[in-house]
């Protein structure tokens, strides 16, 4: 069966989508021996994942609307022109890997991940006239599709209940960490990934995002107790991301005066990571600190467990199913609680190496040659195909 598969975001190793499918298209090429792949995408794919000769990558830029803006010429890829050249391929299937699907199937039987509905749930991350149209339109489109996938159980019921759709039409196939996310043990590159990015021997982590969600404004307010608690001089905070973006409009909160106010400025360090650098930031972590109020699943969390970092996490939406019994969860919005949690890591060497061993244990059950087991078999089931 020949599947056309939808990589607009395979240059977005970045993203949580980007993830996905860079990690899900190079699983399929390591499980599924019977099916062929035509992987598509607008451009050229600068960092392809390694996969076998069935699967057939191939760029189709929209070039009668180079002058239209990104997202409309966006908007004509997804709508017009993947399902098209599905059809002329010959695919039997087709797979959008996210909010996205084409509201036209052209026949074609089409599954679609959602990995969450925050458009629909979240106002901030719908703010313009466009945004909303776009929101409606493609969650109108998703009622259409044979199959959507959804990453967590969580999900499944957001994803009902916001598009009314039937249980049976969704299916639950959890993500995974990338390989690349082990427990870095090496003390030179542990060393050097603190030299780089200007950190000390005590610090805590938190990866994901400076968007609303991302509710750094109580991370900061927590660290910023336990910091005065400890009285630790080179105690730190290290968020990840682009403070350029902090005050630019109202989906990105500016928390800079939250630190001056609690006189941590100093101590809290704010910028990108460079993606390989992850897994030892991860591993030379004291405490990584998670306080989303809404995941569709909850991927960085276990990226940090894998590189066997001790993890402070939210209790809201599919956080507590991702993490389980091997992360703390708290609310929060409670910062006392939440710097409580952080503290005791802190402080407490039994708890972090308990968490450590928790960490690393829970996530051996996450991996993505079964989430490519799973998606090769829904293929079928959807098409009612079957292999002798």
């Amino acid at each position: 069966m020949r599947v056309a598969f939808n990589a607009l975001h395979v240059q977005e190793p970045h993203t949580g989508t980007g993830r996905y499918v860079t990690s899900l298209l190079r699983a399929l090429g390591r499980v599924d021996g019977i099916n062929e792949y035509v992987v598509l995408s607008r451009a050229e794919a600068k960092n392809v994942p390694e996969t076998p000769s069935t699967f057939q990558w191939e760029a189709l830029p929209s070039s009668r609307f180079r002058r239209a803006s990104e997202p409309v010429a966006r908007f004509v890829w997804e709508q017009h022109t993947f399902p098209h050249a599905a059809k002329q391929r010959g695919a039997r299937l087709m797979h959008v890997p996210y909010f996205a699907p084409p509201r036209r199937k052209l026949g074609i039987p089409l599954v679609t991940t959602i990995h969450d509905v925050i458009p629909m749930r979240l106002p901030a991350y719908r703010a313009t006239a466009t945004a909303q149209a776009y929101a409606r339109f493609v969650a109108d489109s998703a009622k259409h599709a044979d199959m959507l996938i959804a990453v967590s159980e969580f999900s499944k019921r957001d994803i009902m209940e916001v598009l009314g759709v039937l249980e049976d039409r969704v299916r639950v196939i959890w993500e995974a960490p990338a390989p690349q996310y082990r427990r870095v043990q090496d003390a030179r590159r542990l060393m050097d990934v603190r030299e780089k990015y200007g950190l000390s021997d005590t610090f805590v982590l938190n990866v994901g995002g400076l968007d609303q969600r991302k509710n750094i404004q109580s991370l900061v307010g927590a660290f910023a107790a336990v910091y005065h608690e400890m009285r630790l001089p080179d105690l730190q905070l290290f968020i990840a991301g682009n403070p350029d973006r902090l005050g630019s409009s109202p989906l990105y909160p500016d928390w800079r005066y939250l630190a001056a106010m609690f006189e941590v400025e100093d101590n809290i360090v704010c910028m990108p990571i460079d993606e390989d650098d992850l897994p030892a930031m991860y591993s030379a972590a004291s405490c990584f600190a998670y306080t989303s109020l809404y995941e569709g699943f909850g991927l960085v969390p276990l990226e940090a467990m894998a590189c066997g970092a001790p993890v402070v996490c939210s209790n809201r939406t599919s956080l507590p199913e991702a993490v389980g019994s091997a992360g703390v969860q708290v609310d929060p919005t409670d910062t006392d609680r939440l710097g409580a949690a952080i503290l005791r890591v802190l402080t407490s060497r039994e708890h972090r190496d308990d968490l450590r061993a928790r960490g690393l244990a829970h996530v051996r059950k996450y991996n993505w040659e079964q989430v490519a087991a799973e998606t090769s078999a829904l293929y079928a089931e959807v098409t009612g195909t079957t292999h002798d």
